[in-house]
């Protein structure tokens, strides 16, 4: 593996050695030594296959030495001494794989046969003064006579034609791995771009070869960071499994460029129907509709559980719409009712024209729009089921449907280590596992044996799954109604949300003067006041006349309240404003944007070019506070947003979750 590296670093050199003679403006002040840096990274594979090879460590030059520098190469692994790996009077270290290997064999506490990380450094020293390159981590795969897969790919490039997305796309072949005798050997594939987080393209494969469909390849490119509707150069790695082996050994990487295309689907689906009420007055009205949100890691998916019960008589019928009115509205071409396992009853079909016309009731929906499919489940139960669950592999124990949140739940004792999933319709067809899909595996409970409540949201693909300790609250929000909230109301007040569901809740608020917090929304089912908590922040204590929280000076906060240590904290919001390439200051400095009290949100009307944002408070060189991602559930820290269209452009930043259970902002091109 890595026989190109030494012509990599070659070429690192001639960059260091035409820029060694520049200066940055600093160094015209400076004369101390300046440690060398190296320039060479990531992975070494010591298997039988590849001992024949080199491996070359290049650094750039230090500088401020009086004398002649040698330099030394160090290797640490974990918290032992450094081992020296070799000396050299130039800026790179080239050693054989076969020196590496027993320079490796001679330290006792490194792996065995296994795959392990240590940090190199480089030593640069005159004799009088030294200084040492900060440190690199690598990757080292030492598999002693193991011989990895050595792959081909099927063609050195690829151009996917999104309109054959079901088309398969031949990518590699390979001849097999060598690992011990007489072992079984299994096979992944792994995709990745840029020396990125790595894509699973196959797993558990018996066979030398790998294929994969044209959609597939492109979800995992795109995922993997590739550019959209773009040639990028995406490395494919096989790896190679057996009982000796469990971490894999790795083939070198073999790249193809592929060329992904731009798959464009809205973010909700809307269902107009004969369900929305009793008069022509409530009925196919989209804007009005439920909706299905696309699904956040399969483009052109939609899947959700929606209640099409029909408040009139006979069936449901409706359409799905791509915006909260007529146009480019859809529904069936062909719809046929088919019976699965233990007698479950479903619909599938193709998306067209015709009115979707099914029986009255509450349903799985999934609509594929790349594959033009419609699939829709009649929900009679949700159960959780496994060996972690008292009734084990052999019976469900039933979950309660709760339609405000769209969520099952039941209250649980669950075994420590063992496994469960959630069934629909005692139906292993339509079991939910660890990645929120029916095609998941089984949940593994990692947490000790005990009493839990656990939670399955049905409103998002994919579906989420929390198992939440009864010792600790398992409402995901609570509320702040307070003075600052029209008659105190809990249903128009702000929302602060826990991630961990630790009894930790954090979010965004205007307060002024007093305020509570609030189980639901609603003063019936709980609430916590100033008696509630033994450490305020400044500025905030507990009012002298009742139970309700005083903040001191009006304004904008994020409040942490941490209710099972009693804690609250809060930190002031002065501002927000937009920034980045597509702003008119850059990413030196947002756009300020105004608080419009009414609508609980930052607004202003921009002037923005192609280019990428973000959301930024406090004009906070730190970045303390930032939101980015997808705009109709920004995150905290989230990926900058691109625009495409130039433009001016109304914007509007909520943050309060008084209106919504995600953070989020609007984009208005103005005509």
């Amino acid at each position: 593996m890595f026989k190109y590296l030494k012509y990599m670093f070659m070429a690192a050199l001639v960059s260091v050695a035409a820029t060694g003679c520049q200066e940055d403006p600093e160094d015209a002040f400076s004369s101390a030594p300046t440690a060398p840096e190296l320039v060479n990274n990531g992975k070494i594979l010591m298997t039988q296959n590849t001992m024949s090879e080199d491996i070359t460590w290049a650094w750039t030059s230090a500088r401020f030495f009086s004398g002649e520098v040698n330099y030394t190469l160090y290797m640490v692994y974990e918290e032992n001494e450094p081992v020296a790996i070799g000396t050299s009077k130039t800026n790179s270290l080239t050693v054989s794989k076969e020196n590496f290997r027993t320079q490796l064999a001679s330290l006792s506490y490194l792996p065995k046969n296994d795959t392990y990380t240590v940090n190199f450094y480089v030593n640069a020293s005159d004799g009088n003064d030294s200084a040492n390159s900060e440190k690199q981590m690598v990757s080292v795969y030492a598999y002693g006579d193991a011989v990895s897969a050595v792959a081909t790919a099927a063609a050195e490039e690829i151009v996917l034609d999104k309109s054959t997305p079901s088309a398969e796309v031949v990518l590699l072949s390979w001849d097999a791995a060598r690992l011990n005798y007489n072992e079984t050997i299994t096979y992944n594939v792994l995709l990745s771009y840029n020396g990125g987080e790595s894509q699973v393209v196959a797993s558990g494969l018996s066979t030398t070869s790998c294929s994969t469909t044209v959609d597939a390849l492109n979800e995992l490119a795109v995922t993997a960071g590739a550019p959209e509707e773009a040639a990028s150069d995406i490395d494919f790695t096989v790896m190679a499994y057996s009982e000796s082996y469990p971490n894999g050994v790795p083939s070198e990487k073999v790249t193809i460029k592929i060329t992904t295309y731009l798959a464009i689907f809205p973010d909700l689906l809307y269902l107009p129907g004969n369900y929305q009420g009793t008069t022509d007055e409530t009925k196919w009205k989209p804007a009005t509709a439920l909706t299905i949100k696309q699904s956040s890691s399969v483009k052109g998916l939609y899947e959700a559980f929606v209640d099409l019960t029909n408040p009139n008589e006979g069936d449901t019928e409706f359409k799905f719409c791509i915006i909260p009115d007529w146009g480019g509205d859809f529904g069936m071409e062909s719809i046929e009712e088919a019976t699965g396992k233990n007698g479950t009853v479903y619909y599938q079909g193709t998306l067209g024209k015709k009115n979707v016309k099914v029986a009255s009731g509450f349903y799985y929906i999934s609509v594929n729009k790349k594959f033009n499919t419609l699939q829709m489940v009649p929900v009679k139960s949700m159960g959780i089921i496994g060996d972690a669950t008292p009734k084990g592999w052999d019976a469900e124990t039933p979950m309660t449907y709760d339609a405000e949140s769209n969520s099952y739940s039941v209250v649980i004792n669950l075994t420590e280590g063992k496994e469960f999933k959630f069934r629909l319709n005692d139906n292993w067809d339509f079991s939910i596992g660890n990645d929120g899909t029916f095609a998941g595996k089984n949940f593994v409970m990692n947490q000790p044996t005990g009493e839990y409540k656990a939670v399955v949201k049905l409103d998002s693909h994919p579906f989420k799954v929390n198992v939440l300790s009864t010792s600790f609250p398992t409402e995901e929000y609570i509320y702040v109604p307070g003075n600052h909230v029209k008659d105190w109301n809990p249903e128009l007040a702000p929302a602060l949300k826990t991630s961990a569901f630790d009894g930790v809740y954090e979010g965004f608020t205007y307060l002024n003067s007093e305020f509570k917090f609030t189980k639901y929304r609603n003063w019936i089912d709980g609430e916590y006041k100033s008696t509630d908590f033994d450490e305020f922040p400044e500025g905030f204590a507990s009012a002298t006349s009742n139970t309700n929280i005083t903040c001191a000076t009006a304004g904008h906060y994020y409040l942490k309240v941490d209710v099972m240590n009693r804690k609250l904290t809060a930190d002031a919001i002065k501002d927000w404003g937009i920034i980045g390439s597509a702003t008119p200051k850059g990413w030196d400095d947002e756009t300020e944007l105004t608080y419009n009290a009414s609508e609980e949100c930052w607004e202003g009307v921009v002037e923005l070019v192609a280019g990428e944002l973000k959301f930024r408070a406090n004009h906070d060189s730190n970045w303390t506070y930032n939101f980015g991602g997808s705009i109709d559930n920004l995150t905290h820290g989230g990926a900058n947003i691109k625009l495409e269209v130039a433009g001016s452009y109304e914007v509007k930043l909520y943050l309060s979750r008084s209106k919504s259970e995600n953070i989020y902002c609007t984009l208005t091109l103005q005509n």
